[in-house]
C-alpha cells in the first residue's frame, strides 16, 4: 500500500486552497514511481498495517513534520540561558 502525504503541497487561498500544477506533477510523480520517498511517499505493507492495528492515519507512515529542536537541558533546569563554555 503507498501513502502519499501531499498536506504540505498547494496554495492557499482566501476561502479554499489550491493544488498548482506542480504539486499535482509531484503527487502523480510519486504515485507512478511507487516508491519511498522521505517525509512524502511510504510503502507499507499490508502486515505492518495489521500489526498497527489498521492504523491508516498517513502521518504515521509519510511524516513531513520537522525535527524537534533540540532542548538545553541545563537550561531548563536552571532557568534562563546558559553560559557558553
Amino acid at each position: 500500500m503507498l501513502f502519499i502525504n501531499a498536506d504540505a503541497e498547494f496554495q492557499a487561498g482566501r476561502a479554499q486552497n489550491y493544488l498548482l500544477p506542480e504539486h499535482v506533477e509531484k503527487i502523480v510523480n510519486a504515485f507512478e514511481r511507487f516508491e519511498d520517498i522521505p517525509g512524502f511517499a511510504a510503502i507499507v505493507p499490508v502486515p505492518e498495517l495489521e500489526k498497527n492495528d489498521w492504523n491508516l492515519n498517513i502521518r504515521r507512515y509519510a511524516d513531513n513534520a520537522p525535527p524537534p529542536e533540540p532542548h538545553d537541558v541545563r537550561a531548563h533546569l536552571a532557568g534562563g540561558v546558559p553560559k557558553p563554555r
